[in-house]
């Protein structure tokens, strides 16, 4: 599995690296709407190709998030 952060999931869903960022606070996304992140400290990375990625991608498809 590959760890990648905020900058490289937004590259690769060609998305604003704001909106990443926006969907992994839980001040401004309910935790259960959350993308499933890793936090160290103040750095926020992703395990891409994980099944919990892939879950919350294809629910966001079917508007379930």
């Amino acid at each position: 599995m590959e760890v990648i952060d905020t900058g490289e999931l937004a590259r690769r869903w060609m998305l604003p690296e704001s909106w990443i960022r926006s969907k992994t606070k839980a001040s401004r996304c309910a935790p259960a709407k959350q993308i499933p992140h890793v936090q160290f400290g103040r750095y926020v990375r992703f395990e891409w190709g994980s099944p919990a990625l892939e879950t919350w991608l294809a629910q966001w498809r079917e508007g379930k998030q």
